[in-house]
């Protein structure tokens, strides 16, 4: 025993929570269950109040004083006029066993139309089909509305509510056929066309609303039923009662559903950077596999959206597709997801994964929306700038270096944007500085949030003595994302000072003697500081100017002189 699904979506047109509670079962069984809820608290009315009843169930949604006539939608004045205007159509044909005009199905509302008097004479008692000319298309040309799936639903009704005699008051047992009507014979077709006309043509707002117009006294004070159509509520209901086999459709999204029919695919609208082109849509194909109809249910969660989401929607016979546009709603900075879920709501089953056993199927939507990165010189506070200083330095003591760090900073690390470095410039005053002061610090992409690239600025004090200085601009940007933008640029001052501590002290022992007279010998003799023998920064050269010569004799001699270093 199958129990019934819910509806999916709750609107102003869904029946009470409990109204199909005793509903149960498929064949035979649902269709007593459902002809018993159906007939709860039903309040029949008479063939005299339609005239009155008629103009509220079908009134023109544009105009409360006209009314839509059924088969060619046209509207007309609502004030009844003894049938000039418009008369009642009896959808379910008094000829063929609806003729007690004190049976409640002579006069019920869900089975009686407003209809244009010469189309009414013109259908005559024919039933609905497309197979010849003695069958009758329930949407003629021209016609605004599609009636084809609003009028099989109608006949579903009053095969259910009225098709079974034992210990009700109707006069017939009411059945749809493929063949074999007639007058004086409770039998209406063709139900081929009705069950085709069904799953094509599911119920929309406008007949929604009409069900609920007829069932609820608010909306219908004076002639309202008390009962409604169960084929429009659950459109499930119709092949568990008149299908032809098992349901063997099966519903997927993606490449191959499991065993059980159910499937997932995941679509990921991000990552972006705050500022960016709102996210757009993406389609999604639905797939459906088997012979049969089926109806299904689609449904959102969290920040999923489906255009086509909705409950009560179908497939037809056979295999075939339908494109679902799925998005997520976003509002700023932020991780975002949600589900989009297919269910397939038939009732019977023809096995595994098929029908009632078909399992549910989801897409999973996804998107982020990052901060900007960013840049600083610190990872504590914000920090645009800095000045490295080494201060004064001895010439030829060695090669000074500091720590220089580039940080993105971020309160909100799993939403911020990765800092990329774009370049490291550097500009020295005077232009000797370059080869006096470096950087480790060279472009680089994807500097995780609160994480740095780490590197250092150095100072060569074997070049001639003097202040020096650089300016590094570092230029930086968002990660390559939709939404990135150019960040301020970050600058490192570096600067410093090289003396010559001790004149003539040519190896750094604090005493100026022989060993340094024959350094110094050596690089008299080359003279040149350029060439490629002398020893880096030419400590020879006392008075930097770039020669070994008389000059710097002179100076070496005196410090030779004083021997010992201040």
């Amino acid at each position: 025993m199958v129990m019934l699904s819910g509806t999916a979506v709750a609107d102003p047109y869904d029946p009470p929570a409990n109204y199909y509670n005793g509903v149960t079962g498929t064949g035979a069984t649902l269709k007593a269950s459902l002809r018993t809820a159906m007939g709860v608290g039903f309040i029949s009315r008479n063939y005299g109040d339609a005239r009155f009843g008629l103009p509220v169930t079908d009134r023109d949604p544009n105009n409360a004083s006209n009314v839509v006539l059924v088969y060619n939608s046209q509207i007309v004045p609502a004030t009844w006029d003894s049938g000039i205007t418009w008369n009642r159509e009896h959808t379910w044909p008094e000829s063929y066993g609806n003729t007690s005009t004190s049976a409640p199905q002579y006069s019920d509302l869900h089975m009686l139309r407003p209809c244009n008097p010469g189309v009414n004479s013109g259908r005559g008692n024919e039933p609905f089909g497309l197979d010849n000319s003695s069958q009758f298309d329930p949407t003629m040309a021209g016609s605004t509305i599609q009636y084809r799936g609003e009028i099989a639903r109608a006949m579903f009704y009053a095969a259910t509510r009225y098709g079974d005699p034992a210990g009700s008051i109707t006069t017939g047992n009411f059945l749809l056929v493929d063949s074999g009507w007639g007058t004086g014979i409770s039998k209406m077709g063709k139900l081929s066309y009705l069950l085709q006309w069904h799953f094509a043509y599911p119920a929309d707002t406008r007949e929604r609303k009409r069900n609920q117009t007829v069932f609820d006294q608010s909306l219908n004070p004076t002639y309202y039923q008390n009962n409604r159509n169960g084929f429009v509520d659950h459109p499930e209901y119709v092949w568990a009662i008149w299908g032809t086999q098992p349901n063997d459709s099966m519903l997927y999204v993606g490449g191959s559903p499991a065993a059980n029919g159910s499937s997932s695919l995941n679509v990921d609208f991000g990552p972006v950077i705050t500022g960016a082109p709102a996210f757009g849509t993406q389609s999604v194909t639905l797939n459906k596999s088997g012979a049969t109809p089926t109806t299904f249910d689609i449904s959102t969660s969290g920040d999923a959206t489906c255009v086509q989401a909705g409950p009560r929607q179908a497939f037809t016979y056979s295999a075939a597709t339908r494109s679902l546009t799925v998005g997520v709603n976003t509002s700023g900075v932020g991780a975002y997801s949600g589900t989009i879920t297919i269910d397939n709501t038939d009732l019977t089953s023809n096995g595994t994964g098929m029908g009632v056993n078909d399992a549910n199927d989801t897409i999973n939507v996804s998107a982020t929306i990052l901060n900007h990165a960013s840049p600083s010189l610190m990872g504590v506070v914000p920090q645009m700038s800095e000045t490295i200083d080494f201060g004064t330095v001895n010439r030829n003591s060695g090669v000074y270096t500091h720590s220089a760090l580039v940080f993105n900073q971020a309160a909100f690390p799993s939403l911020t944007a990765d800092l990329d470095v774009d370049s490291v410039v550097g500009v020295g005053t005077p232009g000797s500085s370059m080869s006096v002061i470096g950087t480790t610090l060279v472009p680089t992409s994807g500097i995780l949030a609160n994480s740095a690239l780490s590197g250092e600025v150095s100072f060569d004090s074997s070049q001639p003595a003097g202040t020096y200085q650089v300016v590094y601009t570092i230029a930086t940007s968002d990660e390559n994302l939709p939404g990135a933008i150019a960040l301020p640029n970050l600058t490192i001052t570096v600067i410093g000072t090289i003396v010559q501590a001790c004149a003539g002290d040519l190896n750094n022992d604090s005493v100026v003697d022989d060993t340094d007279f024959v350094l110094f010998s050596a690089a008299y003799d080359t003279f040149d500081c350029a060439e490629p023998s002398m020893p880096a920064g030419c400590p020879a050269d006392l008075n930097a100017d770039l020669v070994v010569d008389d000059a710097d004799f002179v100076l070496f001699a005196s410090a030779y002189d004083a021997f010992l270093c201040p």
